[in-house]
């Protein structure tokens, strides 16, 4: 693992939404997520991958 795992904070600031965000679509199974204890963490690897299979192609 090359990159350090984020937190709630750092994947809210990564993706420009609230942190009550996350938790939500945490609950709901859509953000690939696992926890360490009580909290929460995601590979930044596997947030980009969901982002890309999610995003809508936008043409110009």
């Amino acid at each position: 693992m090359s990159e350090p795992m984020w937190d709630v904070k750092a994947l809210a600031a990564y993706l420009g939404k609230p942190a009550s965000w996350v938790y939500d679509n945490h609950l709901k199974e859509e953000v690939p997520s696992f926890r360490v204890g009580q909290q929460l963490r995601f590979s930044p690897t596997e947030v980009r991958k969901w982002l890309e299979e999610r995003c809508r192609m936008v043409e110009a």
